[in-house]
C-alpha cells in the first residue's frame, strides 16, 4: 500500500470550475449510511467519534465521499487502529459510485479537502491499495507526493519501504508506528501477514517472486516511484 502526503505549504493545481458541483461536510447521518450501505448507528458513531464526512454531489446528487479524521482511525487493512498525532489530519473510505468514475471527481474531492484541511492542519496523510490504480493516480493529481509503501518483511513485520530517509518518511513512520525499511521486503502484501492472520495462498513468500494470489484479475503489487 502507498502512504502519501501533503504538507502545508505544498503546491498543488487549484481544480478548474465543474458546472453542477458542489463539495461539503455532511452531517446527514441517513446520507451516509444509504451511499456506504451501513446502517446509521455505525455512522453515528463516526462522527460521535470526531470523524468528519465530506461528500461531492452532482446536480444534488452524492456521488463520491470519504472521511477525514484527527483523533483515532482505523486501517481496516492491517487492522490497525492508530492516533493522528496533532497537527495532523488522515483521509480514509473514499469512493465514488461506479457510473460516476473516471470523470475526476475524486480528484476535486480531495483538492476541496486539501484546501479546507490546509487551514486547521499542518499535514495530511492517505493510503492506496496497490490493486487500486485509478485511487493511487487520483491521489497524485490531486497533488499529495509519496512517502514510502506499508509492506511486509521477511519476518511477516509490517514495515514503511522508502528509498530515502527524510522527515516525511519518518513521520509517516511514526504515523502509522511501523519501521522504516529500504531493502529487504516481500514481494507481496497480501497472502501472508501476521497482522491481517492470513496464510500464504502461493509460493510468492517462499520464493520471492511477484504474489499469484487466487484471483487471477487481482492487480499485483509493483513499486511506484517513491521519495
Amino acid at each position: 500500500m502507498a502512504l502519501f502526503t501533503f504538507w502545508r505549504g505544498d503546491k498543488y493545481t487549484v481544480p478548474g470550475e465543474m458546472s453542477n458541483l458542489s463539495i461539503q461536510k455532511e452531517f446527514d447521518v441517513a446520507t451516509m449510511a444509504s451511499l456506504m450501505n451501513l446502517e446509521e448507528g455505525t455512522i453515528q458513531k463516526r462522527l460521535n467519534e470526531g470523524n468528519e464526512a465530506w461528500v461531492l454531489r452532482l446536480a444534488d446528487k452524492p456521488v463520491s465521499f470519504g472521511w477525514v479524521s484527527r483523533n483515532r482511525v482505523l486501517i481496516g487493512e492491517l487492522s490497525k487502529e492508530i492516533e493522528v498525532p496533532k497537527g495532523n489530519a488522515y483521509l480514509w473510505n473514499f469512493r465514488t459510485l461506479e457510473f460516476y468514475r473516471g470523470k475526476e471527481y475524486y480528484v476535486q474531492l480531495l483538492r476541496a479537502i486539501l484546501e479546507a484541511e490546509g487551514k486547521i492542519s499542518e499535514r495530511m496523510w492517505i493510503i492506496s491499495a496497490p490493486e487500486n490504480q485509478s485511487s493511487y493516480n487520483g491521489i497524485v493529481k490531486a497533488g499529495f507526493l509519496p512517502v514510502g509503501d506499508i509492506m511486509f518483511d521477511f519476518k511477516n513485520e509490517v514495515v514503511l519501504l522508502t528509498s530515502s530517509l527524510n522527515e516525511r518518511t519518518q513521520a509517516g513512520a511514526d504515523l502509522i508506528q511501523i519501521p522504516i525499511s529500504t531493502t529487504s521486503v516481500r514481494p507481496c502484501w497480501r497472502c501472508t501477514s501476521k497482522t491481517m492472520k492470513k496464510e500464504a495462498t502461493c509460493d510468492c513468500y517462499e520464493s520471492n517472486v511477484p504474489c499469484r494470489c487466487s484471483n487471477q484479475n487481482q492487480m499485483t503489487y509493483s513499486r511506484k516511484s517513491i521519495l
